[in-house]
């Protein structure tokens, strides 16, 4: 009694999906030598992709895009590069060098190289996040007051 009690509440608890029926695979058999030649002339697209075009041509199903999803690297480097945006620090940073080109702070040879050289290192880092993200944007208007 207790194997029907457990096979109903299985039953029940997981409704069936309906099973996904794939595509058939076509498999062939190439040397090293022809396989190198597909991969050229595939470039940048599979070779699986090229083979199927050069086939089929116009007759092909069309196929179903996955969507590419960031990497965590390109996630993290985004909420790097939000919270340098949103930082007060940095833009008082760049306001005191402002301040102190404009002789309005008083601030010695050395402490003013310093300042400057955290400023160029912001805008580097700024610039290396952005090229990694494959971001190209404008300098920030703090970044251009300091310039001036």
């Amino acid at each position: 009694m207790s194997r029907t009690l457990s096979k109903q509440f299985t039953d029940t608890a997981k409704p069936a999906k309906p099973k996904r029926r794939r595509p058939s695979s076509l498999s062939i058999r190439v040397s090293d030598e022809e396989r190198a030649i597909l991969q050229r002339k595939a470039g940048k697209r599979s070779i699986g992709a090229y083979v199927r075009e050069k086939a089929l041509g116009d007759e092909q199903a069309p196929r179903r895009r996955s969507v590419a999803k960031p990497s965590i690297d390109s996630v993290l480097l985004g909420k790097v590069l939000g919270k340098f945006g949103q930082s007060e620090q940095v833009t008082v940073l760049f306001l005191l060098l402002a301040a102190a080109e404009n002789e309005r702070v008083t601030m010695g040879k050395k402490d003013r190289a310093a300042l400057h050289a955290a400023c160029a290192d912001m805008r580097e880092v700024r610039a290396l996040v952005m090229g990694a993200l494959g971001l190209r944007g404008e300098e920030p208007s703090y970044a251009k007051a300091s310039e001036d």
